[in-house]
């Protein structure tokens, strides 16, 4: 009996090898460049990936349409409603990235950068980027999940070689360089999916403009949550603290976020098949337990990980530098493992059209920006915050769900 690994299978082990990858560069980073000039190449990272929630936004949004028409069987819509939201998400891609350009030095001066130039050389990216989130989405939805895992492999590829090049020839020629090498290093890689055709032209109207809008504002504003969610503390620690402090915080917060990173993929799948069985009316609560399952068990054995070996950890993955922070590892692990767990509730519902969870993630998203920026006496006190506002946030997560349980099992008896 042959093994058939299936597109779904090549995704989840591609995006697992492809965040292993990213993972890697910045260990490597985190090494050769040391707490200090690794707290500016972190911060570049982290804004990234701010800013690839809101990708992530645009491509759930491109996966839940496409994946709505795909199993009506309709391509006409797919066309129709690609051709649509490349349009828009061009004119927003193209308006942030001024934005970023226009206000770099202000954001130089609060970050307390050397340069405003990598600030700026990301912003002439994001037009790139939301491109190419558009197609993710689309590939996301009608179940092309060999082409969307190879854009993650290109992508991953394509940053690993342009960074480590410059980042090269930085510490030879330029050493003050180096952070615009890690710039650069993104900005190749938002050329990832450019080898994807376009599609061919339709002169079919995109007719759900308004649902789309409505889902974009939902989705986004759960986006949002998720950037101060995850990325307000590393921001913040750099704002206040100094370069060697806010390097050995931004090396624990990466070991740490590996729960995260580790079950994305979880996420990325459970999305559009929940979508595609509520549509032909097939049970899908299963696949919630199956994620949540998945994601809690990599995340208790991270925190025990972290808990029992955190100088070896540490050790083996930046060097004896870091180690001053190592016993923080394994509460940094414990704050992510609830975020992820939280994230699992959210995107289940957020597929079935219910956006309680949206709101209860914001409102977690902006308590732990204003804790953060009230109380930043120590690191510790930083990560205890978020370990408090997690916790409450999945505790509210379970307690929305035992609603929903309890009303379905009321209509059911009705």
């Amino acid at each position: 009996m042959k093994f058939k690994l299936g597109d779904a299978g090549f995704l989840f082990i591609s995006t697992l090898l492809v965040n292993a990858g990213n993972y890697l560069i910045n260990l490597i980073l985190g090494r050769v460049l040391g707490p200090e000039r690794f707290a500016e190449a972190s911060v570049i990272a982290t804004g990234v990936l701010m800013l690839s929630f809101f990708a992530v936004g645009i491509q759930l949004t491109a996966a839940k349409f496409s994946a709505s028409y795909f199993a009506d069987q309709d391509d006409e819509s797919i066309l129709a409603f690609e051709h649509w939201i490349n349009r828009k998400v061009l004119i927003i891609g193209l308006i942030i990235g001024f934005l970023l350009i226009i206000f770099s030095k202000l954001v130089q001066s609060f970050l307390q950068f050397d340069s405003w130039l990598p600030i700026a050389l990301i912003g002439l990216g994001i037009p790139l980027y939301f491109n190419m989130s558009v197609k993710r989405g689309i590939a996301q939805g009608s179940d092309l999940f060999q082409r969307l895992a190879w854009t993650y492999i290109f992508e991953m590829l394509l940053r690993f070689i342009v960074t480590f090049a410059l980042i090269y020839a930085a510490l030879k020629y330029a050493n003050h360089l180096t952070t615009e090498a890690v710039s650069l290093g993104f900005l190749a890689s938002f050329f990832a999916a450019i080898w994807i055709p376009k599609k061919k032209k339709t002169k079919t109207l995109f007719k759900e403009q308004n649902s789309v809008k409505s889902f974009v504002g939902i989705i986004l504003i759960y986006e949002f949550s998720q950037i101060l969610i995850n990325n307000s503390d590393v921001i913040l620690t750099k704002h206040f603290f100094n370069s060697a402090e806010a390097g050995l915080y931004a090396a624990i917060a990466l070991i740490g976020r590996v729960v995260f990173f580790g079950t994305w993929t979880i996420v990325t799948l459970l999305f559009p098949k929940v979508i595609q069985r509520e549509k032909q009316g097939l049970p899908h609560f299963s696949l919630f337990w199956l994620s949540f399952g998945i994601t809690a068990g990599f995340g208790i054995a991270v925190i025990g990980g972290c808990l029992l070996f955190p100088e070896l950890i540490i050790s083996i993955l930046f060097g004896s530098e870091y180690l001053e922070v190592s016993h923080l590892l394994y509460r940094y692990a414990i704050a992510t493992t609830l975020f992820a767990g939280a994230n699992v509730f959210a995107y289940y519902y957020m597929s079935l059209g219910k956006y309680i969870p949206v709101i209860l993630s914001v409102v977690a998203g902006i308590a732990q920006v204003s804790l953060i920026y009230g109380f930043h006496h120590s690191l510790e006190e930083i990560i205890k915050i978020q370990i408090i506002v997690m916790s409450v946030l999945l505790v509210s997560m379970v307690l929305y769900q035992l609603t929903q349980l309890k009303s379905k099992t009321n209509t059911l008896n009705t």
